[in-house]
């Protein structure tokens, strides 16, 4: 591997910009996309739940299928994987921009997902694979910086562009940028890199593995809705656990599996991956959750909750590359348990509000927040990655995918469930109607306290596989 390293700093300096300005596009295309989710439905006519399965099968589509991709790139190579996936998610796009009516749009919003689905996990293995040892910390933490710039300025470009010309404009930006980096990936990408182990493709693993996480993944985000007797609840929870036990008796029986399961077998990479896990479902979950406790119970514009919520990404955007090259010199364990040390100080914080707090109150805890995942993030991909053999860095960073898609779901949906299920058990308790939630502040404020209080424990059980987690020496 060590005649494919990139010694040269123009290359290393184009190879980092090409894998951000990605990162940048990927944050952009999802935020900017939420923000404009009530002009899509007003335009198209439809319900607000509709639409919002735009976002969720964009993540369902995505998450199901980076692990395919990644080994994918191991074998035939990340620069061509990297750049089909650019040319997918830019027609994607451009069908979204003239979709003649919602099922166009969605089915044009699935191919585009597949796109992203194919590049995303290859990003990592970019910077992991061709970047010296010395750099790779420091450039890991740039990547994020670049996730942190398009989560801030996402929902405020999206906004704009929305309201000056139409959400069409979003998607037309999306595909703008993604071809202005094909361009530049053709040219400035290394293409070489060295043979794998073994070539074959497992397609029924990548089919069962499709599977299961489509049926956790749906059957999480609609069971709050439907309940848990619900039929399409229930298939999804039969077939999930069904598809994924097939999955790891294939993968241990195939001679070319699509999920290396000896990567698990170094403990340092599984804890480091379930820190990644936990720690991304606490950090999504809590975003998605918080402008609903600003708006229902502080009463704030949507100004004022844009320029407040601005305050944690742009603490992760700032602070990321430093941590990211703290990592090489110190190791990334420390970074990573004081990041959590200080999300558990956040929701702790969270939960002593009320509507009569400040919004001091609320920017300092969200300035908490921020800086705990800008100490969290670039660290822990570096300590997942360092712990994964050279010749799987596809796999592992497509783990790495994983974790962070199935933990953005997954944390969108748990707090929602630990919400209702505290308001539920409030409103039988006091015995009112569960349609009368809103004329009782109090309920509410209970309910968001006890997602507070589950989003602490979240930390803590991140902070704990963090310290498990060993540097590699």
């Amino acid at each position: 591997m060590e005649e494919y390293i990139l010694t040269d700093k123009f290359k290393q300096f184009w190879l980092i910009a090409i894998i951000c300005s990605v990162a940048f596009m990927i944050q952009l295309d999802f935020t900017s996309l939420n923000i404009s989710l009530a002009a899509l439905a007003k335009f198209f006519g439809v319900k607000v739940g509709m639409v919002a399965w735009l976002p969720t099968i964009y993540l369902l589509i995505i998450t199901s299928m980076l692990l395919g991709f990644g080994k994918l790139g191991d074998i035939i190579g990340y620069q061509k994987v990297f750049l089909a996936g650019l040319v997918v998610f830019c027609l994607g796009a451009i069908a979204c921009s003239v979709a003649p009516n919602f099922i166009a749009l969605f089915l044009a919003r699935a191919f585009q997902s597949l796109g992203l689905a194919m590049f995303s996990p290859i990003c990592i293995a970019f910077l992991t694979y061709y970047l010296p040892a010395n750099v790779r910390g420091r450039a890991l933490g740039l990547y994020a910086t670049a996730l942190g710039l398009g989560m801030t300025t996402g929902p405020a470009l999206g906004g704009l562009i929305t309201s000056c010309l139409s959400w069409r404009g979003n998607f037309i930006l999306g595909a703008v940028i993604s071809l202005i980096i094909f361009i530049a990936g053709l040219i400035l990408l290394p293409s070489k890199q060295e043979k794998a182990s073994d070539s074959r493709f497992d397609y029924l693993g990548a089919l069962l593995l499709f599977i299961g996480m489509v049926g956790f993944l749906f059957a999480l985000n609609t069971v709050a809705k439907a309940g848990w007797s619900h039929p399409k609840v229930l298939t999804g929870l039969i077939l999930s656990p069904l598809a994924f036990v097939f999955f790891i008796l294939r993968e241990k029986k195939v001679a070319y599996p699509l999920l290396d399961l000896t990567l698990f077998g170094n403990l340092n990479f599984t804890f480091a991956a379930l820190a990644a896990l936990f720690g991304l479902a606490m950090n999504i979950g809590m975003g998605f959750l918080f402008p609903f406790y600003l708006q229902m119970m502080i009463h704030l514009s949507v100004i004022q909750m844009g320029f407040l919520l601005m305050c944690s990404p742009i603490m992760l955007m700032l602070l990321s590359p430093i941590t990211g090259s703290l990592s090489d010199y110190l190791g990334s364990r420390r970074l990573c348990m004081t990041g959590m040390g200080l999300a558990a100080c956040a929701f702790l914080l969270f939960t002593f509000l009320t509507p009569q707090s400040s919004q001091w109150q609320i920017v300092l805890g969200l300035i908490c927040m921020g800086t705990g995942m800008g100490f969290f993030i670039a660290p822990n991909n570096r300590l997942m990655m360092q712990n994964a053999p050279v010749d799987k860095q596809g796999v592992a960073s497509g783990v790495y995918k994983i974790a962070l898609n199935a933990g953005s779901s997954i944390g969108i949906a748990s707090y929602m469930l630990v919400m209702s299920y505290v308001v539920i058990f409030d409103v039988s308790k006091m015995n009112i109607m569960l349609g009368s939630v809103r004329q009782h502040p109090e309920i509410l404020l209970s309910g968001f306290r006890g997602a507070f209080i589950f989003g602490m424990v979240m930390a803590l059980i991140t902070f704990f596989f963090s310290f498990l987690a060993k540097d590699k020496k």
